[in-house]
């Protein structure tokens, strides 16, 4: 299995148990947003997200020395998406934006970590072969 496939075999369901458990959570009013609110700022987590995998996907079979080009590329274009949803909270005049903007950072910087683990591991080659 190539190594693009095995990357979003793995994520893509991660992101959607992480969003769906964070919308739940919402949904019982433990996070003090309401369900709506939460549920765009999922929507656009995951569309970040998603996008990111395009980018990045196809490059991780052909070139493995271009990766970390690909790499720095995809986390500065996400961190540009997600900034820029929140400049829009902002802009809009969102109510009760500080707890809007701490909790989409929280699930942005999750969601992030694990990517770069699942790609980082992906694509690390062993130091000595045997």
């Amino acid at each position: 299995m190539s190594l693009n496939k095995r990357f979003l075999k793995r994520f893509v369901p991660l992101v959607a148990i992480i969003l769906i458990s964070h919308i739940f959570l919402s949904f019982l009013e433990v996070l003090g947003l309401k369900t709506q609110s939460n549920l765009i700022l999922d929507a656009f987590l995951f569309l970040i997200f998603a996008l990111g995998a395009i980018i990045i996907g196809p490059g991780l079979d052909k070139e493995p020395g271009n990766f970390v080009n690909r790499f720095l590329i995809l986390t500065t274009l996400q961190l540009l998406s997600a900034m820029s949803v929140l400049a829009v909270l902002v802009f809009m005049k969102t109510p009760d934006v500080r707890r809007a903007a701490l909790q989409f950072i929280a699930v942005f910087v999750i969601l992030l970590a694990i990517q770069s683990f699942f790609l980082v591991k992906g694509v690390k080659k062993p130091l000595v072969k045997r």
